[in-house]
């Protein structure tokens, strides 16, 4: 086998990438899981960055602080390959980087106090 072709198949393992988003939720938390068609008053994008291909971790990859910070009492959790990870992930992956999206949605805890 040539060294072109044993390059060429080796590079998509250079390419590719992966890492581990934990969707858990504070401890101690109750939260009702939203449907998919279900309203969310708060979007929360980020992104998620990883060394040597994913395997080390280099930004918060767990929702809980996500849950906590916004004080949500209802979410629907996912992740997202976006046209901009797979952009970035082009050229960073070379480099041993990769990022991927975490989305959380939900609604807050109704604030006391409060009136509309």
């Amino acid at each position: 086998m040539s060294i072109r072709r044993v390059a060429a198949l080796a590079m998509p393992l250079f390419l590719a990438g992966c890492g581990t988003i934990h969707f858990d939720v504070p401890p101690g938390t109750r939260l009702k899981l939203l449907e998919r068609d279900a309203p969310a008053s708060v979007r929360i994008e980020r992104s998620v960055w990883y060394a040597l291909w994913g395997g080390v971790e280099l930004s918060e990859n767990h929702t809980a602080p996500l849950i906590r910070e916004f004080d949500l009492v209802e979410v629907r959790l996912h992740n997202q390959y976006t046209f901009l990870d797979v952009l970035i992930n082009t050229f960073a992956s070379l480099l041993s980087f990769s990022r991927r999206t975490v989305i959380v949605e939900g609604n807050p805890a109704p604030q006391e106090g409060r009136t509309e």
